[in-house]
Order: C-alpha cells, then structure tokens, then sequence
C-alpha cells in the first residue's frame, strides 16, 4: 500500500498546491463540496446533501477545478466519475477531514474523558406513556440517572427494534428501549411497563360511525391499514396475517401512522396512550377493540453478559421505579437467551 507522502507526490502540482498555499475557510467549503459529490455519487445528489442548490455545487466544484489546474471528475450523460487526479483528491481530502475531525474529537476528549456516556436506542411514542401504566417510567428513570452521574452524556437515537438490538449486539449502544420480542441471541430484557395497543379510524373512515361492529376477514381485508417499523411484533399472529395481505400503506414512525390515520383514510395501530393524550387524536375510535386490541410489554435491552455500568444502574433502578406487582424483579431478566 503506497504512503500519503507517495500518493502527494503522484498527484504532482495540486497537492503541492494544496500543502504550500495553506487551506482557508473558502478552500474548506470547496473541498466539503467535492467530497460530498464524490461520496454521494454526484453534483444534484451532493446538493441535496448538503442543502444548497445545484448552481452552487456546480460552481465550487469548478472554483476548485481552476483553483487546483486540474480536471477533477467527467461530468455528462455517462454519468459522474473522477479522473485520476480527482481520485487521488479525494483520498488526500477525506485524509484530511478525517485528521481534523479526530483532533476535534481529542479537544472535546479533554473535558469529557471523565464524563460517563450513555448510548440509547429507542422507539418513538414513549413520553405520552405518563398515561399508562408506565406512569412516565423512562422518563423517571433517565432523571434519577442524571442526578446520580451529574454530567453525564446521553446519547438517545430514535430506532427500528430489529436495529436497536442489532447496534447493541454490535457494541454501538450500550442498550434500548422497544416493545418486547424474542430477544436475539446474547440479549436480554428488562420489563419496564406494559401498554395497550388499538386499531385506530378517523371521522370520514367508513367503521368511525360503528367502531364496535364485529368485522369478518373480507371486512378487515378492506380496511387499507397503514403499517409501521413495529408490525411485525404485534402479538396477534392470525390477524397480522390477514392484515400484511392489506397493508398498502406505510409509514416510518407511530407519529406517521397516526398522521395517515387521522386523514380518516386508514385504519391504523397506535398506542391508547398516545391517542389518549392526543388532543388533536380525540376524535379517533378504536375498531373492534375486544378483538384486535392488545397489551405488550416495553422492555429496556442490553447485552446478556457484558452491561455497561450506566445500563447497569438502570436496571437496578427498575424495580424501584415499576408501578406495584408490574414487574417480577429489576435483577432477573424478562427474557434472556
């Protein structure tokens, strides 16, 4: 593998231009230009990247083109590809944005070495839990933990379930919170609260005016329901079976779905907490509800051997903070494989 050092000296003039001349600001905001064109395959892609219009790319990258005297990538109807001396850019750039972007982190490594990270990966609709049985239980125990690690730093990232478990496998977050599955091997979960769950119709939808109107399978067939990431969860194995043969319609967060829902349109699940606390859901009905509601479990998960001390304490705490008989003991897994 050749060096930086050979790879500056292949890219001849440009390089020697880039190392003698310095790098300002202006020059920093072309080279960010020219590699997000080559990472997102493309002028019109690297302006929505970054958030400006085309025009604009197009002209840094030409301002770099002349500020370098050299062509940098073959622009046209074949397509976006770099020359040599643009490939060779791009590993110098990337080189480049990677150092400072490390010694940025190092300065920041500074004052924060001493400061515990939390990463958690989360589900979406867990604040309007205050009305369930969780009685604000995530919320609760995110507090006590910041009160007993002051200056701790919580890093919360809205997920999928499958890829929660999968980043917490990977060692990416130290754990997550989601509705309960079988776990993945070398998971284990921790029983948080339970909350119930509803088929949800809008005024417009044709069963608002007789929610409780038992359906048939040809009924449900034609309710064009409105799916989400946490479908294939429900614990209702005939109906989601019946249901996945009409589900047209999907959205990418419980917030989507009730979007979708309320255009009285679809029928959608939600959680009741989440209509309940709602104003702008109050009109909705839930369809069918002795039949097609239900009740699951929202569990925190970890790695089943190696926890990290902050989920740790999280899982101590959970039994202090569970509503009465709602959990059997924070100490024992809800389920582990």
């Amino acid at each position: 593998m050749s060096s930086s050092l050979a790879r500056r000296a292949s890219f001849g003039g440009p390089a020697q231009r880039l190392l003698t001349q310095g790098i300002g600001e202006a020059e920093l905001r072309l080279l960010r230009a020219f590699l997000a064109a080559v990472e997102a395959g493309g002028l019109s892609a690297a302006a929505v990247e970054l958030q400006i219009d085309l025009s604009t790319v197009s002209r840094q990258f030409r301002e770099l083109e002349a500020w370098l005297g050299v062509p940098l990538a073959r622009r046209g109807r074949s397509g976006f590809s770099l020359t040599p001396a643009g490939e060779q850019l791009h590993v110098l750039t990337r080189e480049w944005f990677g150092t400072t972007s490390d010694f940025a982190d190092n300065l920041t490594a500074l004052g924060a070495a001493s400061r515990p990270l939390l990463r958690l990966g989360v589900v979406d609709a867990l604040v309007t839990a205050q009305g369930c049985a969780g009685a604000g239980h995530v919320p609760r125990l995110l507090a006590r933990l910041i009160d007993a690690e002051p200056g701790v730093r919580l890093n919360l990232r809205t997920m999928r379930p499958v890829d929660i478990e999968r980043e917490v496998l990977a060692g990416s977050l130290d754990g997550g919170i989601l509705a309960a599955r079988p776990p993945a091997a070398g998971l284990a979960q921790y029983r948080l609260y339970s909350e119930r769950s509803s088929l949800y119709v809008a005024p417009g939808h044709p069963c608002h005016a007789d929610p409780e109107r038992e359906l048939d399978e040809d009924g449900f067939r034609q309710l064009a329901l409105v799916t989400d990431p946490y479908f294939d969860s429900i614990p209702l194995p005939g109906l989601a079976t019946l249901f996945a043969a009409n589900a047209r319609i999907r959205a990418d967060s419980i917030e989507g779905v009730a979007l979708l829902v309320s255009t009285g349109r679809f029928a959608g699940y939600l959680p009741d907490h989440v209509v309940q606390e709602t104003r702008a859901l109050s009109a909705l009905r839930s369809v069918c509800p002795g039949r097609v509601s239900y009740q699951q479990d929202i569990v925190l998960t970890c790695h089943a051997g190696n926890v990290a001390p902050l989920i740790r304490c999280l899982i101590r705490w959970i039994e202090d903070l569970a509503p009465g008989a709602d959990t059997d003991g924070a100490d024992a897994p809800a389920n582990e494989t």
